[in-house]
């Protein structure tokens, strides 16, 4: 009979949680569980994302409005093509290129595919108010691990086997 890493309890082979102090002891399986991607994962994603994207707005250097003078922050088309790379990705596919690298999804919280309006929504946060966005969600949804976007879209990021 194993034991518990926080107790010292005996617990079944097949127990989830410790009987005694309710410590998770496995990963919950089976038909309809889901693991959510981790803050970790999603950034990963989020930095590869960032990466090509980089790379590619870098070579087509498009014209932009400077935000504020003296410090290299710009708004302009790059800003428009980076949220509709997400927008489309996350609706036709259900993942942009670094979700796929991670194997991650992001989906409905029932499980649905998004809908445009959705991937819009979610799209947006990340693209303009990531600071914000990020922040809202960390402390008020973080059970879920989700942005305030994914929030107000419903949605979250899984990870995938």
């Amino acid at each position: 009979m194993p034991y518990c890493d926080q107790c010292g309890a005996e617990y079944e082979e097949d127990d989830v949680f410790c009987p005694k102090c309710g410590f998770q002891v496995a990963k919950p399986t089976g038909e309809g569980y889901i693991e959510l991607a981790t803050w970790t994962q999603r950034f990963i994603a989020l930095v590869i994302d960032g990466i090509i994207l980089g790379i590619v707005l870098g070579v087509l250097n498009l014209p932009g409005y400077r935000m504020i003078q003296g410090i290299n922050i710009k708004f302009g088309i790059d800003n428009i093509l980076e949220f509709l790379y997400f927008m489309f990705m996350d609706h036709y596919y259900g993942q942009s290129i670094g979700k796929k690298v991670m194997n991650l999804r992001i989906t409905k919280e029932g499980g649905a595919p998004l809908s445009l309006v959705d991937a819009a929504i979610e799209a947006f946060g990340k693209v303009f108010l990531l600071p914000f966005d990020f922040l809202i969600g960390y402390f008020m949804y973080r059970d879920k691990n989700q942005r305030l976007f994914n929030y107000l879209s419903d949605t979250v990021i899984i990870r995938e086997e």
